[in-house]
Order: C-alpha cells, then sequence, then structure tokens
C-alpha cells in the first residue's frame, strides 16, 4: 500500500506517493511521462503539485483488472462492457502533463466492467477495468 507524503522542492509543494517494496519484490519503474522528485531514502517517486484536482479513494486490483500504469486524467474510454479485446488492443487514453498515454490490453478476453469514464482523475494503480 503506498505512503502519501508532501514534500517541498525548490519552494514548490508536490505531494508523493512512495511504495515500500518488501524483500522478493521487484520495483516497478514510472511512467516515463511522469515528472520525478527524489524521496528521503533516495528513491525516485512520481510527484504531482499540490494544486491537483482531489483524487478519489482506490480499490485494491482484483484478477483481471486493468490498472492505470500512472496518475492522470481519463481522456477517452475505447471499450465497453461485453466487448471481445485482445492483447495489445488499447482500451484507454489517460492524459498527464499534456501527455496522453494509451493503456493497452494485457490480456484477451471480454470487458465485464468498465470503472471510469472521460475526465475522471486516476492514480498509479487504480483499477480501471475488468477482463474475463
Amino acid at each position: 500500500m503506498p505512503r502519501h507524503f508532501k514534500v517541498t522542492v525548490n519552494g514548490r509543494e508536490y505531494e508523493v506517493s512512495v511504495l515500500e517494496l518488501t524483500s522478493g519484490q521487484a520495483p516497478q519503474s514510472p511512467a516515463p511521462a511522469a515528472p520525478m522528485a527524489v524521496a528521503a531514502a533516495g528513491s525516485a517517486t512520481s510527484a504531482a503539485p499540490t494544486a491537483a484536482a482531489p483524487r478519489p479513494a482506490t480499490a485494491s486490483a482484483g484478477a483481471g483488472d486493468e490498472v492505470a500504469g500512472m496518475g492522470g486524467v481519463v481522456v477517452e474510454v475505447d471499450v465497453k462492457v461485453g466487448q471481445a479485446v485482445a492483447v495489445g488492443d488499447r482500451l484507454m487514453v489517460l492524459e498527464a502533463m499534456k501527455m496522453k498515454t494509451p493503456v493497452i490490453a494485457t490480456r484477451a478476453g471480454q470487458v465485464t466492467r468498465v470503472l471510469v469514464a472521460p475526465g475522471d482523475a486516476v492514480e498509479g494503480g487504480q483499477p480501471l477495468l475488468t477482463i474475463a
């Protein structure tokens, strides 16, 4: 579970989420479009200015869930419930810092739930939709 901190860099305040890794877990690299700030322990984390829109509480991802690889705003949802998708299909588009990033299917199946809509703010790791 990520821990949330406020960090001030050059007089500018940022909210950061830090995921503590236990032994045996591989580190996850941040999305390339995310700005970087250095945490006190020296690990890199993604940062967003505190002026950003409030973020909803996120639920834990379950089996079949496709999750956001970064925080941002949902710009497009390209699939609907009942639609069949293949590995590599574009599911939706997220925007952060004026960069649009597609969310790509990592499994084939049928979309059973779409949990977000265009305009929704999402956090990295937040479930976006379910493929069964």
